[in-house]
């Protein structure tokens, strides 16, 4: 299991319908749809121990929502700011698992109202089904 932390912004929307994004960068260039979270703390090493099917626990205060995706076999993110998640499976640096259950258009409005406030939002890895790398 590995959590890290994200800020919400006012630009948040969360109207992509095949990926999501968590970044480093403090800002939302362009309309951001996909992104979910700046200011995050996330580790990119530490993300990489983990693979296999995950599951993704997002939350702030009371409000919750989840969803799975896969890290593709062999496949190590190598992006150090942004983390994508994919329901699709196409695969680059910036990809961090791809067969996603959700992308940002399908996340809990009432989380997605929350970070566009500016709240803080927790995000929990587990890792479901390891696979044999």
């Amino acid at each position: 299991m590995i959590s890290f932390t994200v800020k919400g912004h006012p630009k948040i929307s969360g109207e992509h319908k095949s990926t999501l994004e968590f970044t480093k960068d403090d800002h939302i260039m362009g309309n951001g749809d996909c992104i979910l979270g700046i200011s995050s703390d996330h580790n990119v090493e530490d993300l990489n121990k983990l693979n296999g099917k995950l599951i993704f626990v997002m939350s702030i205060g009371g409000i919750e929502d989840s969803f799975e995706a896969t890290i593709p076999k062999n496949h190590k993110i190598t992006h150090e700011k942004e983390i994508v998640l994919r329901t699709s499976s196409f695969v680059c640096g910036r990809t961090y698992a791809i067969g996603s259950s959700k992308a940002s258009i399908d996340i809990d409005r009432d989380l997605i109202k929350a970070l566009k406030e500016g709240k803080e939002m927790k995000v929990t890895v587990y890792e479901k089904v390891k696979s044999k790398q």
